[in-house]
């Protein structure tokens, strides 16, 4: 185990303790801090020279502040001569922003891929990444240990270091013992996704059919399939602002459901995520802690939060 050192920014230190606890070592001691100015400065206080170190840090709020202090931890590590330096980003930021929708914008998910790179980070361990554009920005010349597609994990079974967060979600679902299970997929767009997750649950399949009324609004039409009594969930990899989401669970109350579930990998919960599941007739909303979810659990009753550091220290100790 003295081959390898984990160090911890500052995004999400609760996951990464819970993470070198399933290792059975401690973090390494890593200095943080702010000058006057806010400007970042860090330092590695430990030798790790010949070691791979691995860097635990989800880009999560506030983005931009977390990713310049990834970027700083792995240059200091690289300068001070690790073996590898591997980049455990639970919840990897900017990752929508991966491709130009209108004239004039950046493609930031390739941008801050090839800012990792540039800093040294040789590998990165991600869990759920938004789309595969994002998979394609990283693997060019830093591995990449994670897959988006759910099917790749069923037929892998967790193979090596891709991370998918169905598992977790999965087998609290299963502990539940939920009679009539419905898994609800939100769009057409996420029919593939869903029907995977209904033959993991071996539940049955609905969908909802969507019409976009303008850019920020899109209204649900009809559902496809039966959940008059029946216990629904839709499982999804970002829950954000929680519009579509809300406004899902709605119509599936109104058109007859028995209990709302709904779970997420990454519970990002920006803008009036919160107020507007309060207000949503949802039974529970499940998360993974990919992103700290303390001041979100004092604000949503309904919020259950489950582990991924089994899955990510599991990754890691393969990795060592």
């Amino acid at each position: 185990m003295s081959g390898f050192a984990v160090f911890s920014g500052n995004a999400n230190k609760e996951l990464a303790g819970q993470v070198v606890k399933e290792l059975g070592v401690k973090l390494g001691r890593l200095k943080t801090e702010k000058f006057p100015d806010n400007e970042t400065y860090v330092r590695i206080e430990e030798d790790v020279e010949g070691k791979n170190v691995f860097i635990i840090q989800p880009t999560c709020n506030p983005a931009n502040e977390n990713l310049v202090e990834l970027f700083l931890i792995a240059d200091a590590a690289k300068r001070a001569k690790a073996r590898k330096i591997i980049a455990v980003i639970p919840y990897f930021g900017y990752a929508r922003q991966d491709r130009i929708v209108r004239e004039g914008e950046p493609i930031s998910a390739q941008l801050f891929a090839g800012l990792l790179r540039k800093a040294g980070v040789n590998e990165v361990v991600a869990m759920d990444l938004h789309s595969s554009a994002v998979e394609k920005f990283i693997r060019p010349e830093t591995h990449l240990h994670a897959l988006p597609k759910i099917q790749s994990y069923l037929e892998r079974k967790q193979a090596k270091k891709h991370l998918h967060a169905l598992p977790v979600i999965a087998d609290y679902l299963k502990k539940k013992g939920l009679k009539n299970l419905v898994v609800v997929s939100p769009d057409l767009g996420a029919l593939k996704n869903a029907t995977e997750q209904a033959r993991v649950l071996n539940a049955d399949i609905a969908v909802i059919h969507k019409k976009r009324i303008s850019g920020s609004r899109v209204i649900a039409e009809k559902i496809e399939g039966d959940i008059r009594g029946k216990n629904c969930v839709i499982i999804d990899d970002i829950i954000s602002t929680a519009g579509t989401m809300s406004q899902a669970i709605g119509i599936l109350k109104k058109l007859g459901a028995k209990n709302v579930f709904v779970a997420a990998t990454h519970g990002v919960l920006a803008g009036k995520a919160i107020a507007r599941l309060n207000k949503a007739p949802v039974k529970e909303v499940i998360v993974t802690n990919t992103i700290p979810q303390k001041e979100h659990r004092k604000k949503l009753k309904k919020l259950k939060v489950l582990s991924v550091a089994p899955l990510l220290a599991s990754a890691i100790s393969k990795m060592a």
